[in-house]
């Protein structure tokens, strides 16, 4: 005796919900951040290479 099993379990198919979509105000944010983020990796160096320079030179002098 054969037993169909092809289907079993299984309900009806559901399509996948559509992916969403940033809105045209989401999109301004996200680029003005990415713009900061990108004025931000070469400034933040060179401050910190300013505050390090600043704290050595200050030890150099009360050493």
């Amino acid at each position: 005796m054969f037993l169909d099993l092809q289907g079993y379990g299984r309900g009806p198919e559901e399509s996948a919900p559509p992916p969403r979509r940033i809105s045209p105000q989401g999109e301004k944010i996200v680029i003005w951040l990415l713009c900061l983020n990108m004025l931000l990796l070469f400034l933040a160096p060179i401050g910190g290479g300013t505050v390090l320079v600043t704290l050595f030179e200050l030890l150099r002098h009360l050493l």
